[in-house]
């Protein structure tokens, strides 16, 4: 008997970083999508006051050195209540990140359609929270962002994957987030090529600085071969 029960036992993953994710139909738990500080913008449009007072219970008991391994400070949001929560928020997105909107309404269809067995949106935090002196400070921020989305003010994000829904996460199901979605590969498309250009410039940036140091180089030189051929003959 212990034995079978062993065998039903839930696969948990190992989580070295902030991520969504779910508890499928096979036992196995797999990760969706990773983030890192600041969390994903996306993420927050899935909370409310309640769920980040429970996070903060969770971080107040977690180690503040790392986590051990036993600990697990991740948070189940009700799938339903969550993405109905974010899809009332659509409003805000298209208002003040209207270039993240297609990506905004993929997100929610592949959280939608993904396998959440229990019907829970998993959370975990705790790696974005080491980034912040104490819980109490990484908790305020996100209440006061929770706060300008109520409010329908603006707040400051980063317009990239990472910042947006964050990185797909390494799992081995079959269906992938970057193969739906053509506004994940046009961001993803868009940050390589930017990259590559930053690169380029860099790069063209360097010749006129080294000219600058050969010139000087053969000016000095040149005028210490005047000075010795004129005085010090």
């Amino acid at each position: 008997m212990d034995s079978e029960k062993t065998l039903r036992r839930p696969c948990k993953i190992m989580r070295n970083c902030s991520c969504i994710f779910a508890k499928q139909g096979d036992g196995e738990e797999a990760i969706l999508f990773e983030g890192g500080h600041p969390i994903p913008f996306f993420w927050l449009l899935l909370l409310d006051s309640d769920d980040i007072r429970a996070l903060h219970e969770k971080l107040k008991q977690a180690p503040r050195n790392g986590n051990d391994g036993d600990f697990d400070a991740s948070i189940g949001l009700d799938k339903l209540k969550a993405l109905v929560r974010a899809a009332n928020r659509r409003d805000y997105v298209k208002q003040y990140y209207p270039t993240c909107l297609s990506l905004y309404d993929d997100w929610l269809y592949f959280m939608q359609i993904s396998d959440f067995a229990d019907m829970k949106i998993y959370l975990d935090l705790y790696e974005a929270s080491l980034t912040h002196h104490d819980p109490e400070h990484f908790i305020d921020g996100m209440q006061k962002a929770i706060t300008r989305f109520d409010g329908n003010r603006e707040a400051w994000f980063d317009c990239t994957v990472a910042g947006t829904c964050g990185r797909e996460g390494r799992n081995k199901n079959r269906r992938r987030f970057v193969n739906m979605s053509e506004a994940f590969r046009d961001i993803n498309k868009k940050a390589l090529h930017g990259s590559f250009e930053n690169r380029k410039r860099l790069h063209k940036k360097r010749f006129p600085l080294r000219a600058k140091h050969i010139i000087l180089l053969l000016s000095a030189a040149a005028l210490a071969a005047a000075c010795f051929y004129f005085f010090g003959r």
